[in-house]
């Protein structure tokens, strides 16, 4: 996905992300706390807490088998900006959600009523945490690119590429050394990384390193699954409760109409380009549980709650990968969404390139613009700038000035 898409959506990105990450674990948290109200067996074992942390847990979406899908078949670029966009920082708000939530149980130490220091402290870490990690992720990633652009380093494709790796990883070190979380670390110094660093980089540089993290990805992605497969059969602490497992998959398939449906309609009071009823489903099913959702269960198990919360959660996460990743084409079909934008898209950029070709002003931008920027782009941003918006036949829907200033002071 190319970076405009993403930071053309990028209103819609941080309040999916950010106010309906919140809104889901405090609404799951709480459904839960009540159904569970109503068994004997649950009532007694299961805190108001660990209901929360429940929520914070199944709300971070991993829907790597549906973006695949997306992008194999050149889905509508703005719904995959929404749905790539969302499940990422979701799941970095999710992480330090769980972190806040564990937070507040040590301090409550199993309290009853709620503890106005704990919570406040709680939030306080939450702030501290998520802006600590994208301070330091952020700091990373311009480091590297004042490095890559203002040094000689690129003269030496080996050393670059080393160079390159080790900071990626040295940013989730400092941040585990700051104790902040380093998976959010890793997250904003990529986008960083991606949006500057990866410009000043030597052609072999951009080709060993795009081949590399992707070979990462892969192997990563594989093990992960196959892991959380493996673990359903050989973990020998799991607690099952029928009734806990019911209730998480009733509220699992209720809570987006609570959470999508409501914002999106919210941002279409804004937005230019409105976000249509079949993209709204389409992101409702979306939201696989994966890696994430695994990980945070998994890493605390040891009272019989914890192990309850987490063979639930596995249950979910290996149903709405195989449904949810079964049926994306279907639904896709069904929900008329448009496939194949991506070849009519090139269409569309090779027209705006001649007609940029043609005008004095086309020309100096095309002159000016970076290597990963060609001419149709930026008449592209020239045009969103001036107030072509969402026209008939527009590719790009920017959102606010702010960000289209931010497009212009990038393409300088």
């Amino acid at each position: 996905m190319k970076r405009k898409h993403f930071f053309s959506n990028i209103g819609a990105i941080l309040t999916l992300a950010f106010v309906g990450t919140t809104i889901s674990c405090a609404v799951v948290g709480s459904v839960v706390y009540g159904l569970t109200r109503l068994s004997r067996s649950l009532s007694g074992s299961i805190l108001f807490t660990d209901c929360l942390l429940f929520g914070a847990i199944i709300s971070a979406t991993d829907p790597v088998t549906v973006l695949a899908i997306f992008n194999d078949l050149n889905v509508d670029v703005d719904l995959y900006a929404l749905v790539f966009g969302e499940s990422v920082l979701n799941d970095a708000v999710a992480i330090v959600l769980a972190q806040s939530v564990e937070k507040y149980d040590s301090l409550a130490a199993g309290s009853a009523t709620f503890e106005g220091g704990a919570i406040v402290t709680s939030v306080l870490s939450f702030l501290g945490v998520f802006f600590g990690a994208l301070g330091i992720g952020s700091a990373m990633g311009c480091l590297t690119a004042l490095i890559t652009k203002y040094t000689l380093v690129r003269e030496h494709p080996l050393l670059e590429c080393t160079l390159f790796i080790l900071m990626s990883y040295s940013t989730f070190l400092a941040a585990e050394a700051a104790q902040s979380t380093g998976i959010v670390a890793v997250l904003f110094c990529g986008i960083c990384q991606a949006h500057y660093t990866y410009n000043n980089l030597s052609e072999q540089t951009k080709r060993s390193t795009k081949t590399f993290f992707e070979l990462l990805n892969f192997l990563a992605e594989n093990f992960t699954f196959l892991y959380i497969g493996v673990t359903t059969f050989t973990y020998r602490s799991h607690v099952w409760d029928l009734g806990f497992v019911a209730t998480a998959f009733c509220r699992d398939s209720a809570w987006p109409a609570l959470n999508i449906y409501p914002l999106c309609c919210l941002l279409n009071l804004g937005r230019r380009c409105r976000i249509g009823a079949n993209k709204m489903h389409m992101l409702m099913f979306s939201g696989l549980r994966g890696a994430i959702a695994f990980a945070l269960a998994i890493r605390n198990t040891s009272t019989d709650t914890r192990k309850m919360l987490f063979s639930t959660t596995l249950v979910i996460v290996i149903a709405t990968v195989l449904l949810g990743g079964g049926l994306a084409t279907q639904m896709l079909h069904w929900l008329r969404i448009r496939v194949g934008v991506e070849g009519e898209s090139d269409k569309e950029q090779a027209g705006a390139d001649a007609a940029n070709s043609n005008s004095p002003g086309g020309v100096e931008a095309a002159a000016d613009a970076p290597d990963d920027f060609d001419a149709a782009e930026v008449g592209e941003e020239q045009a969103a700038v001036s107030g072509s918006l969402c026209r008939s036949g527009a590719r790009h829907k920017y959102e606010g000035r702010l960000t289209r200033l931010w497009h212009l002071l990038d393409i300088r």
